[in-house]
């Protein structure tokens, strides 16, 4: 027993043998090799890419088929030379080229982060160029979290990113020339190409380009004047010769955003992060190779900053509760009725909502039925305040569509498209040619026809809208064309000078069959309960080809109209249905008649869908 022990003890003791030892070893190896190359450049870079995309996916697909009808772009010639003839005109030919795409499910976001990381690639090159030890990677994504901010913006045109990506990449090969001279005569040539090409990101290349060669070079740093006066000097050219309306659009950020407006801060914060990173990286330029633990601590504490910032800017410069109102506008816009109703339960918290609602009832014919079964307040859900803000116009086309108002419908998509960027509003565009077909201003249609079919996605809706053209029999056996044209009255007068209401009666009158116009007038009254208006309404028109019938919310109103004479009710053939169920509506409210604050509570969740409950307990703004 105890020799069998001993040699137990000796084997617990014996050293590994030769393929532990190995193994061991390759597994380490293998292990550090892994996460080298996790933790590579690339590697780091798809990263930041993957997480651009998804972050754009979930948070922009619908503000990227918003944009698509911002920025028309035609496969003309003629398009190509008016932008190309003039500075900056080039980075918005590419920008709408891009944006053309967006109307593509993830082509906006893929496209969004390509750009967005390449803009953080180029700006680590630089930094590694200048100072190769820096060990600022984490600090190279702002210029990339930046433009982020800006992405979401309207009014910001994507011509200003692909601008700043360009201007990097003239700084990229900048540095690359070591003598003076050749420094100077790239610097002059690069920033008068970038001007004319991109606009005023080459003033902040001639800045970056100065600061570079005050830090590195101070004795010659003065030939650097040059190519910022020359720039000066251009951009004084161009304001003389209208190309633009002030100097501050072709020396700064401003440029890039809706002239008649005034930008935020945050389309500045690129201009500020890319000097700012230069200039650290000129402070490091002459660091050592500096231990991994250092290299590692000073990475988490780059890492807090920007995720700091990021979620900073995040909070204050995206807004992103306007993303419901981009997929209402995208659901209105493809048609897809069911789904506006389906996004607009509950509590609408603003009109513009409201109007796509009620849009969509109309669209389905249940306008006059179930409104009242949704948050209703006033006649401005039905149709808002007439507005310069585009996507206002735009709506106010749809909605005039809808009601048969042929007229002041193409009256919206005029002006909206007038405050379209680039080349105008595609979706506009097929409204005006859908009017003026309806109206037979066939010249007008054509031309509008013509400039569609030059587009990539609306060139086949184009094209088969020439059969209407000269072909009066055509629209009006085509549905929707040939009920609209019905609709234009035989009087010709000017819109709503009588009021919308005399208008859409005249239209109900002209055209029966579109009980749209008919159910919107009535709409219009119960919303504003202007009860003596509606009165007067159903007294003219019921039993006619135009109100042949009473639907649901009208035959609760006439209930309100005469509450003790059921007689009235029977004049209007309320139904049985309707009657018993103000029976029990007026039951309830007696009995709890003395706890008015609960009332409404009470009433809600039985009685939420009646008129009864809306002229009751809703306010009227």
């Amino acid at each position: 027993m105890k020799k069998n022990n001993e040699k137990s003890q000796k084997n617990a003791k014996a050293p590994p043998n030769r393929h532990e030892k190995v193994s061991d070893a390759s597994k380490q190896i293998w292990y550090q090799h892994f996460m080298r190359r996790l933790c590579s450049p690339p590697m780091c870079w798809a990263a930041v890419w993957l997480a651009l995309f998804a972050f754009l996916q979930t948070q922009g697909c619908y503000h990227f088929f918003y944009l698509d009808q911002e920025n028309m772009f035609l496969y003309d010639q003629t398009y190509f030379f008016n932008l190309a003839s003039r500075p900056s005109g080039l980075v918005e030919y590419m920008a709408a080229y891009l944006i053309q795409f967006f109307l593509t499910p993830y082509c906006g976001s893929l496209i969004l982060s390509v750009l967005l990381t390449g803009a953080g690639i180029v700006s680590a090159a630089v930094v590694k160029q200048i100072a190769p030890n820096a060990n600022l990677f984490i600090c190279c994504l702002l210029p990339s979290a930046t433009l982020l901010f800006t992405t979401f913006d309207f009014n910001y045109q994507y011509a200003g990113m692909i601008a700043y990506l360009l201007m990097l990449i003239s700084f990229y090969f900048y540095l690359h020339f070591k003598r003076t001279s050749s420094r100077v005569v790239y610097t002059l040539a690069a920033a008068v190409t970038l001007f004319w090409i991109a606009g005023a990101t080459a003033f902040l290349f001639v800045a970056c380009v100065f600061i570079n060669e005050l830090l590195s070079r101070f004795s010659k740093a003065y030939l650097f004047f040059i190519p910022p006066i020359l720039l000066v000097v251009l951009a004084a050219w161009t304001v003389t010769n209208a190309y633009a309306g002030d100097y501050r659009f072709m020396l700064l950020a401003d440029g890039y955003y809706t002239h008649r407006l005034k930008p935020s801060i945050a389309i500045y914060f690129s201009w500020f992060c890319l000097p700012a990173l230069i200039l650290f990286a000129l402070l490091m330029r002459k660091r050592q190779e500096i231990r991994p633990a250092r290299k590692w601590a000073e990475r988490i504490v780059q890492l807090t900053l920007v995720s700091g910032f990021f979620m900073f800017g995040l909070k204050t410069y995206i807004n992103l509760k306007e993303n419901k109102f981009k997929e209402l506008d995208y659901y209105v816009r493809m048609e897809q009725w069911d789904n506006v109703i389906e996004q607009c339960g509950g509590n609408l918290n603003n009109y513009l909502y409201k109007c796509y609602l009620n849009l969509a009832l109309s669209e389905k014919g249940q306008l006059a039925d179930t409104m009242f079964a949704f948050d209703q307040s006033g006649w401005k859900g039905l149709l808002l305040p007439k507005s310069r803000i585009t996507h206002i116009s735009v709506i106010l086309s749809d909605i005039y569509f809808s009601m048969g108002h042929v007229a002041l419908s193409q009256q919206m998509a005029f002006e909206a498209n007038v405050g379209a960027h680039g080349a105008g509003n595609p979706r506009m565009y097929k409204r005006l040619i859908q009017t003026n077909l309806i109206a037979g201003a066939y010249p007008v249609a054509e031309k509008y026809i013509a400039l569609l079919e030059k587009t990539r996605h609306y060139k086949s809706w184009a094209t088969a809208h020439r059969r209407f053209l000269w072909n009066d029999s055509a629209v009006d056996a085509d549905p929707l064309l040939g009920m609209k044209r019905r609709c234009i009255p035989a009087e010709n007068t000017l819109a709503e000078v009588d009021g919308l209401d005399v208008d859409l009666k005249r239209i109900a009158q002209k055209n029966p069959a579109h009980s749209a116009s008919a159910q919107y007038v009535g709409a219009l009254y119960l919303l504003d309960k202007d009860l003596t208006a509606f009165k007067d309404f159903i007294e003219a028109h019921y039993g006619t080809d135009m109100l042949p019938a009473l639907p649901k919310s009208f035959q609760e109103a006439v209930i309100i109209l005469a509450e003790q004479s059921p007689d009235y009710w029977t004049q209007f053939n309320v139904s049985s249905e309707i009657r018993q169920r103000y029976t029990l509506f007026r039951q309830q409210v007696l009995a709890n008649k003395s706890n008015t604050s609960a009332l409404s509570t009470l009433l809600q969740r039985a009685y939420g869908d009646t008129y009864w409950f809306y002229y009751m307990f809703k306010k009227i703004n």
